[in-house]
């Protein structure tokens, strides 16, 4: 349990929010899927953290990240002409480059280069990995990008969606440290997975996985924590699914398949909004349609996967008739819409301080703790876990899992970091 007033740090991140500080200094952020970011096309527009900024890819495939007011009189950047490695502001005709540098100011017609020259553009870097861009916003020093499983360097390739939410950023994450609702709330998938897929799954892991209630176990990680959701079977044997949260921003979990393990990466919009990026990754990676998670006849947008539609009015969306005809939750078109939804659910920023905590919560308990002990120990100077200031490059291992036997634990089969 959480008191409001620490809900409240462990929540925003607007302004001078104590949870915002600590990620702009400490964290890359996703922002956009690479695939997004087209050479020619417009510029994107981007908010993270409560502030406003513009991104754009040039020809040579650099991607250009600014705050979105153009310096001269902070017309908007989203409005500029893309010309060449630059951004032509359509007010005065100012041009900024990818590296963040005025190279022409027409209005100023004395002295034009060296004015240009001493004009100071908010311009930040942008490191490309797993195929999503991510921003240092944290100085113009950025820190080593951290080595993380699901990039090219590993052999890997990743199938991923991406969402616009309004929710906050904390409610998707614990979302995607609970592993017990899979069986719950997925329901009407999870049996067509077990049904068509559960070949390729070892050990009967599909079964255990979507059927058996877990309870967890945790520990701690120089990157942040890994989650063991252990389950029960009836020989004995306890299935184990180990999660890894590089802290704040990136979970990656294993999905029971060969060469298949689930990436979520969240980039926090401001107090009330954040963006999602899920899917899968491997050496031969499924898209979500592929998974089987995504109905056959929904044509989702690469830009926005999972558009929640309506209010409480009309519970969002939710299909009742197709509830009374056997459907778990009403939500037809993926998996993704059923946690959005359920996020959205909640409210804009849900109060903790009203949850019950049941035994298979021990991820998300575990999560809202950690959080609160490195905003407590940053204030006195400490790193958060997986701090990107920290000496070298932070490694996040493979998620994992396994069927242990009577006397063995999931944590002597670990892959550390």
């Amino acid at each position: 349990m959480v008191t409001r007033e620490e809900n409240e740090l462990i929540t925003r991140v607007e302004g001078d929010a104590p949870m915002g500080k600590l990620i702009r200094e400490n964290s890359w952020i996703p922002f956009s899927l690479s695939d997004n970011l087209v050479a020619g096309e417009a510029p994107t527009p981007v908010r993270l953290l409560g502030e406003n900024f513009v991104s754009w890819r040039v020809p040579d495939g650099r991607v250009g990240f600014l705050a979105e007011g153009c310096p001269h009189l902070q017309a908007s950047l989203l409005l500029a002409h893309v010309e060449g490695d630059g951004l032509r502001c359509i007010y005065h005709g100012w041009k900024t480059d990818v590296s963040g540098s005025v190279v022409e100011a027409p209005t100023q017609v004395v002295r034009h280069d060296r004015f240009c020259a001493s004009i100071k553009v908010t311009h930040f870097p942008v490191h490309e990995a797993g195929n999503i861009a991510w921003v240092w916003l944290g100085g113009p020093d950025p820190p080593p990008f951290p080595d993380l499983p699901f990039t090219a360097e590993h052999g890997n390739t990743t199938a991923l969606t991406f969402s616009a939410l309004p929710v906050n950023w904390l409610q998707a994450l614990e979302g995607g440290l609970d592993s017990v609702h899979a069986g719950i709330l997925h329901q009407s998938w999870t049996r067509n997975v077990i049904a068509e897929k559960g070949e390729a799954m070892d050990e009967g892991k599909a079964t255990i996985a979507f059927t058996k209630i877990p309870t967890y176990e945790v520990g701690e990680s120089t990157f942040g924590m890994k989650a063991a959701s252990l389950r029960k079977q009836d020989d004995g044997k306890t299935y184990a699914r180990v999660t890894n949260f590089f802290f704040p921003l990136v979970i990656v979990a294993a999905t029971g398949f060969v060469d298949r393990n689930h990436v979520f990466a969240f980039g926090p919009v401001d107090d009330t909004n954040h963006l999602l990026f899920f899917g899968s990754y491997g050496t031969a990676p499924v898209s979500q349609k592929d998974f089987g998670a995504v109905r056959e006849d929904f044509d989702p947008d690469p830009r926005n996967f999972s558009a929640v539609s309506g209010d409480r009015s009309n519970r969002w969306g939710q299909n009742r008739d197709l509830m009374a005809a056997g459907h778990h939750s009403g939500f037809s078109r993926s998996v993704v819409d059923e946690d959005s939804v359920v996020q959205v659910s909640m409210g804009p920023i849900v109060d903790r301080s009203k949850d019950s905590l049941s035994g298979s919560d021990g991820a998300v308990a575990n999560a809202r703790l950690l959080l609160l002990d490195a905003l407590a120990a940053y204030e006195d100077g400490v790193l958060p876990p997986g701090s990107a200031r920290g000496q070298g490059a932070v490694r996040i291992p493979d998620p994992y899992d396994a069927v242990l036997g009577p006397d063995q634990s999931w944590r002597d089969i670990g892959r550390e970091s």
